[in-house]
């Protein structure tokens, strides 16, 4: 697999955009300073599990998600991140996930979507989710982010929606993400 040459990509999201440095992972303890919407509240709560759940809420509310699996995504996800802080983890230990990221790759003229990015410090890790296992549409792409060093999963709507993140693809995701 290629090493991703970091200082040649940038990601935006909400029309931001966002520095991903080498050996730094993008965590919910940075979701104040990359989803402005979430500072005021951040700061109300002293409880990393309070402040997850307006996490969860600001990004579900600001982030011009397009549908129902891309909320679910997330409520799922942030379901996960809250059994792990139960278990004494820390928002620092926690990805931030990245709705609606584009990126930007010098040999592409167009910047790329995907429903969710993570930063893990050393790659990112791209969420797509497709309406079917026939869906073709973006199959260029994801295989462009390969390329580039992504790690990149595709969640099959019908699957997701009756097994969550507990089918076969959610699990990997989850592993990647380090929540399993």
């Amino acid at each position: 697999m290629p090493t991703l040459i970091h200082s040649q990509v940038s990601v935006s999201v909400g029309g931001s955009e966002i520095a991903c440095e080498d050996a730094l992972a993008l965590t919910l303890r940075d979701a104040p300073k990359t989803f402005p919407a979430v500072s005021p509240f951040f700061w109300l709560y002293s409880d990393p599990i309070e402040r997850t759940h307006e996490i969860c809420d600001t990004l579900r509310e600001t982030c011009q998600l397009e549908g129902s699996h891309e909320h679910l995504f997330l409520l799922l996800y942030f379901n996960r991140v809250i059994e792990k802080l139960k278990s004494k983890a820390f928002l620092k230990d926690v990805l931030l996930p990245l709705p609606k990221a584009r990126f930007s790759l010098p040999e592409v003229r167009k910047s790329v979507p995907v429903d969710f990015a993570f930063w893990t410090g050393e790659r990112f890790v791209a969420v797509f989710i497709h309406e079917s296992q026939f869906d073709l549409h973006g199959r260029s792409v994801e295989a462009l982010l390969k390329i580039w060093g992504f790690d990149v999963f595709c969640l099959v709507a019908d699957e997701f929606e009756t097994r969550g993140l507990m089918g076969d693809t959610g699990r990997r995701i989850l592993e990647t993400l380090q929540l399993r």
